[in-house]
């Protein structure tokens, strides 16, 4: 018999009265669709990301109502070597005078780098989102940000890559060790940093980094940079930065030193 003909013939037995007891009957099952139950679990893994993310940020060694500080400065590169002077005033502004300046374009972007990622902004909440679900990788989980060109690994409040890609450029910066400080706060202690073509993926140079910190008052405060560099055509780079006699600034130490 024709499915049709039967559902007509099964109503006309049960009557009104049984098709109001089906439909009461079937209103009160539960049903989820599954689109939903979709949409829920990705509300949950996103919150997750993003809870993760900001532990990270809010792990990041700063410092906060920073004076600024002095320090001898040695540098080495290539077997040349010179001494100066840093001074980093409390608004993270970087002087370093060199007797060779030639040394400068080398070492002042690595002083700007190592001081001005240690200034405390007040870190609200990012939206982030799991990139996979590979969550035994070495290096922790991978996260992107909305909206941003850039992704991150993190393990548990270490934040262990970084990658930026555009057209213009692709780098990878790995996390190999930190430090941590008396707060429990993370600073870098070795790091790799991987640059490649941005449209092939080949690797163009690699740059590895090893940095130590010294308590200073509530401050922990550079007081050494090694770095080595290769690149194409067996390019090979070796430089150090040595700080000693810190002193943080007090208001008139400042103005004498502008």
């Amino acid at each position: 018999m024709p499915f049709r003909q039967k559902i007509t013939r099964e109503l006309k037995q049960w009557g009104l009265a049984g098709l109001i007891v089906l439909l009461a009957l079937s209103a009160t099952m539960e049903w989820t669709p599954a689109r939903e139950q979709e949409s829920t679990d990705s509300q949950q893994e996103k919150a997750a990301a993003t809870k993760l993310y900001q532990k990270v940020r809010e792990a990041r060694a700063t410092w906060r109502d920073f004076p600024g500080f002095t320090a001898d400065v040695t540098v080495c590169y290539n077997g040349k070597r010179t001494t100066g002077k840093l001074v980093a005033d409390n608004q993270f502004k970087i002087k370093l005078t060199l007797q060779d300046e030639s040394l400068s374009e080398w070492s002042l972007p690595k002083m700007h780098s190592v001081i001005g990622h240690r200034k405390y902004r007040q870190q609200k909440p990012i939206p982030a989102t799991f990139a996979d679900q590979e969550v035994d990788h070495p290096l922790g989980r991978l996260v992107n940000i909305d909206g941003k060109n850039v992704s991150f690994r993190l393990q548990g409040d270490v934040m262990t890559e970084v990658h930026r890609r555009s057209d213009k450029s692709w780098f990878t910066i790995s996390t190999l060790d930190v430090l941590r400080t008396k707060e429990n706060e993370t600073l870098p202690q070795v790091t790799s940093v991987t640059y490649r073509n941005p449209q092939t993926g080949e690797i163009l140079s690699n740059r590895s980094n090893t940095f130590a910190f010294a308590r200073v008052g509530k401050f922990d405060l550079p007081t050494a940079m090694l770095t080595v560099e290769c690149g194409e055509k067996f390019d090979h780079n070796v430089g150090s930065i040595k700080l000693t006699n810190h002193r943080l600034l007090t208001d008139s130490a400042l103005s004498q030193t502008n």
